[in-house]
């Protein structure tokens, strides 16, 4: 039997309140957690129990397994009924098949998946259950409440972390807002690359066994990318908090020791949270290289992940700006597949929203394409790689990135962030446009930090010394496609917060 919980992101963030997210996401964790299942099994005197019938939990479904087919549907029923009464608009799919022992135990849970996969596409009616007209009803998401008071131990308040001597973010105002400076929230996406393939991996290792030595092996997968993941996050919460310790806390304006990190979704490899603006991009990086740093206990393989960063405004509709964090992690895998790292890399992509609603990456990509045909834009950065991808893509690093904003942050800098700006609208107009404006306005050392790292012939010691530096402001990336140096940068000087 496979129970999942059908439009995650839709029920998760249907509200614009923070703690309105972080309890519909804990709801999801509840109601596929084996702890709830034995609950719910007791209180209407049905045997079940995590040993005998879990086959493994995460990534928001679980599979069980029972000794007959009424004992089964049983329990289906039963759980059903009693999440529909307990959690409105929390929409739970059951399906079950019968075991084939004539065939493979990967094959049978890939027909399980399968058969879930139809349940879910041929569902009997396209609207569901609203209220029933007697439900308490929640004055900001107009929608009946729960029944079901969340309990200790169950779903994510259990797991919930947060550094000593911070406290728990319930507002996205909490997060940190300074005042005339920045009003912005990051929605971080992080997803593992590749692990569809670790899992057919798995099987094919395991087809020739019995259900209970594969069943064991699928379990040690599963449970260790959960506790790696887990423990991926912890690790960043401290290393942000370290970093705030150190200096960067001044610049959020933190208020009554608010930790500016809330995890919001924590189930396997899926992984969403929500920071202060300015230091989401880092946050992000800083669980990739903590998750790179962990190998997982069955296949013994090392993990890598995408992250999508979106940066909105407080009052930015949630789920739109989930959307939008889940497009930019998409790209970010698509474009390292295109290099042919798939599994292999780790990148991270961006956008700050400024009042446009599109409804693709794509089409916000187009608002980023010169007259000229450049792009603007030279994210997705890459994280980390293998040294072959590392040479023909040395551009479109974060290093390079980060290198080059904080060199435009820095004080001396400041009597030119109204150049930087009008450089930024001088991009737009194209390669010849912007390269101009560069020599005309005396910033030539961008040009420089811009180069540093990538083209070793472009040394410091050559600034002011007039021995032909090429001030190029669009360079050709691994992809054949011309993008500029500066603009991501010149973009997020306002909105960006070193961390480490």
């Amino acid at each position: 039997m496979i129970l999942e919980v059908s439009q995650k992101q839709a029920y998760i963030f249907s509200s614009n309140k923070l703690k309105d997210n972080i309890r519909h996401s804990e709801n999801i964790c509840r109601v596929t957690d084996p702890e709830y299942f034995e609950a719910v099994a007791a209180s209407e005197g049905m045997a079940f129990s995590q040993k005998d019938n879990v086959v493994y939990s995460g990534g928001g479904h679980t599979v069980l397994e029972f000794q007959r087919e009424e004992q089964a549907k049983s329990f289906a029923y039963v759980v059903s009924k009693t999440v529909k009464r307990d959690f409105p608009g929390l929409e739970l799919f059951i399906k079950t098949e019968p075991y084939d022992e004539k065939e493979p135990p990967g094959e049978n849970l890939k027909k399980l998946s399968e058969a879930l996969e139809v349940k879910k596409s041929v569902r009997r009616a396209s609207f569901g259950q609203g209220t029933f007209g007697v439900e308490k009803m929640d004055a900001s998401s107009r929608k009946a409440k729960p029944l079901a008071k969340p309990e200790e131990g169950h779903g994510q308040n259990r797991r919930e972390y947060v550094p000593d001597g911070y406290r728990t973010a319930s507002r996205f105002e909490d997060l940190g807002n300074s005042k005339h400076t920045s009003s912005f929230i990051a929605v971080v996406h992080i997803d593992g690359n590749a692990m569809g393939k670790r899992v057919e991996r798995l099987r094919q290792e395991h087809r020739n066994e019995a259900w209970e030595p594969y069943k064991a092996a699928l379990k040690r997968f599963s449970d260790s990318i959960d506790r790696d993941f887990k423990n991926s996050y912890r690790e960043m919460a401290d290393r942000v908090a370290e970093s705030l310790r150190k200096g960067a806390g001044e610049k959020l304006d933190l208020k009554e020791n608010y930790f500016p990190v809330r995890q919001i979704i924590l189930a396997g490899d899926d992984v969403c949270f929500v920071t202060e603006g300015r230091i989401g991009l880092e946050a992000a990086r800083i669980f990739i290289e903590q998750l790179a740093q962990k190998r997982n206990q069955q296949d013994r393989a090392a993990y890598t992940a995408c992250a999508g960063v979106a940066v909105v405004h407080q009052k930015y509709p949630f789920y739109k700006a989930y959307e939008l964090a889940e497009m930019l992690c998409s790209n970010a895998k698509r474009t390292i597949a295109e290099y042919g790292a798939e599994g292999n890399a780790c990148a991270i992509d961006w956008h700050i929203e400024f009042g446009e609603l599109e409804d693709s990456i794509e089409a916000l990509r187009r608002n980023y394409i010169t007259s000229d045909n450049c792009h603007l834009e030279l994210r997705p950065y890459i994280l980390s790689a293998e040294p072959d991808l590392l040479e023909k893509e040395p551009v479109r690093r974060y290093e390079n990135f980060k290198k080059f904003v904080s060199v435009i942050q820095q004080e001396k800098m400041s009597c030119a962030r109204g150049k930087l700006k009008e450089l930024r609208e001088a991009l737009r107009e194209g390669e010849t446009a912007s390269e101009y404006y560069l020599k005309s306005s005396l910033l030539g050392i961008l040009s420089v930090t811009g180069y540093e790292g990538v083209y070793k012939d472009v040394s410091m010691d050559r600034l002011f010394s007039g021995k032909g530096l090429d001030r190029k402001t669009f360079i050709k990336t691994g992809d054949n496609k011309k993008r500029s140096l500066f603009f991501d940068g010149i973009e997020i000087i306002d909105t960006f917060v070193a961390l480490d």
